[in-house]
């Protein structure tokens, strides 16, 4: 199915109520990932009020270590029941020794089982799902590569589904996961590109494409964010401030152009991760680290454009959050995904090496109208494509095709 072709069924279209299990590695919180903020939102937004979502996750926040830092038990958050259960026990080390092998795709069968026994996952909640995994029309497990789904949906593969959040990335060429993907009822996906790189891996026997939801901006930004700062024009790059998502690459772009061209903007990290600036990126790279939503609002709408050189991505939450405040993009020619959104959308600029990434910041730069058509561009086709009306309805069809 692909969200620009599916038709929207009329309005008024009364589901037949269901109960869902959501299971995730982590859930709750400001740390939690975007995998994990696209499904707590879809089970908390994104199914007909007459449908029941839990949530059933372990007790850890931190994704590196897996530390069990929540308490066990049910609670409710965001209007959904929650429930927390230990971390198992688990050799990080012998994890780590694995990885190079894993991501050099030269593991054998059993070498994938070792690595993916030591990641997190919770003997408490795989027992949770033996015994009570039939009481529910559909357990969907989210994202691929955890413990807590490969494991999890082996249980009762006829009755789960993955939303796995997929990169074209060692992990999903691994068998292990191949197999994963093929043994489940089906995949809701987040993007259309995302579920033809499914395909290619795996015998998915069903999918939907639904994304994300989100709602028009309630009003300008409250807030002021460059003028308080003293920055001036900037860029900004956001989400996981990682080298695993290419921020070096943004950086090092960022000092490159800066020494080519005196009135080059800045460019500004905002969210949270392990990677820091080098030295003599002072002065040129601001990193503002974790902003509240009013001000991560502020600094998406005054940027001159968002830089994301990710690509690994199965949605992009942060290209649509900018495109939401009318700001256009950057986005790297090597993520198929965000490739498919900025041509869809007319948003965005794709950029394959610095010279492409200069001339489009120079463009933007140079001419305040092409900036503003590409920002206007992106704000329709997030609150059109991606507006919530629209993905309730496409989760609403996807889950009744996949629990039927």
């Amino acid at each position: 199915m692909s969200i620009t072709s599916a038709p929207i069924p009329a309005a008024g279209n009364v589901a037949a109520p269901m109960r869902l299990l959501w299971v995730l590695p982590r859930f709750g919180g400001s740390t939690v990932g975007g995998a994990e903020r696209l499904v707590g939102e879809l089970a908390a937004r994104g199914v007909p009020d007459e449908w029941d979502s839990e949530v059933a996750t372990t007790c850890a926040v931190d994704h590196y270590t897996w530390a069990n830092a929540l308490p066990a038990g049910l609670s409710e958050e965001n209007g959904l029941i929650v429930r927390r259960f230990e971390v198992g026990p688990r050799d990080s080390a012998r994890y780590e020794q694995l990885h190079p092998a894993i991501l050099s795709g030269r593991a054998d069968y059993a070498t994938e089982l070792e690595w993916l026994g030591n990641s997190v996952w919770s003997p408490g909640l795989q027992r949770f799902l033996e015994v009570e995994v039939k009481r529910y029309d559909l357990t969907l497990f989210a994202p691929y590569f955890f413990g807590t789904t490969v494991w999890g949906a082996q249980i009762a593969p006829e009755r789960s589904a993955l939303i796995p959040c997929l990169h074209d990335e060692p992990y999903a060429h691994l068998r292990t996961i191949r197999r994963v993907l093929g043994s489940v009822r089906g995949c809701i996906f987040n993007s259309d590109a995302e579920g033809r790189l499914a395909y290619g891996l795996a015998n998915i026997r069903d999918s939907g494409v639904v994304g994300l939801g989100f709602d028009p901006p309630a009003g300008p930004p409250t807030a002021r964010f460059a003028e308080t700062r003293g920055i001036g024009r900037f860029l900004l790059y956001a989400g996981r401030i990682e080298e695993g998502k290419r921020v070096n690459v943004a950086v090092e772009y960022a000092l490159r152009h800066a020494a080519e061209r005196p009135d080059a903007p800045r460019l500004v990290l905002i969210g949270s991760g392990s990677y820091r600036p080098p030295a003599k990126a002072k002065g040129v790279v601001i990193h503002a680290g974790f902003l509240d939503e009013v001000e991560r609002r502020a600094a998406y709408a005054e940027a001159l454009a968002l830089v994301n050189p990710s690509e690994l991505e199965s949605f992009s939450i942060v290209l649509m959050e900018a495109w939401r405040e009318g700001t256009p993009a950057l986005v790297a020619a090597g993520s198929k995904v965000m490739c498919e959104h900025a041509e869809r959308s007319g948003g965005g600029i794709v950029f394959d090496s610095y010279e492409s990434y200069r001339e489009g910041v120079d463009r933007l730069l140079d001419e305040p109208p092409l900036a503003r058509q590409l920002g206007e561009a992106g704000r329709e086709y997030v609150l059109g494509t991606y507006g919530w009306p629209a993905v309730r309805e496409r989760l609403r069809t996807t889950i009744e095709a996949l629990a039927a």
